[in-house]
């Protein structure tokens, strides 16, 4: 049987994950300016790690929703 903290997890993670492809939507369009680079050097870096961050982020939640996902057909299944 699922954990209460599991459920809850599974409840929340598409929030989370859409929350996330918004957030890296946002950034890959502030990277996408070609003249942001030369212009705010220190705003491409902190952007590009931000998106760094968003993308691991991103790649986790997935994962952790999808390892749920599984345990909860097998437990129904």
């Amino acid at each position: 049987k699922l954990s209460f903290k599991d459920k809850h997890a599974l409840e929340t993670l598409p929030a989370r994950i859409a929350a996330l492809q918004g957030d890296i939507a946002r950034l890959e369009a502030i990277l996408a300016n070609p003249r942001l680079y030369t212009s705010d050097p220190a705003k491409f870096t902190a952007t590009s790690k931000d998106l760094a961050t968003a993308q691991e982020d991103l790649g986790a939640a997935e994962e952790q929703w999808l390892m749920l996902e599984m345990m909860r057909e097998e437990m129904e299944g």
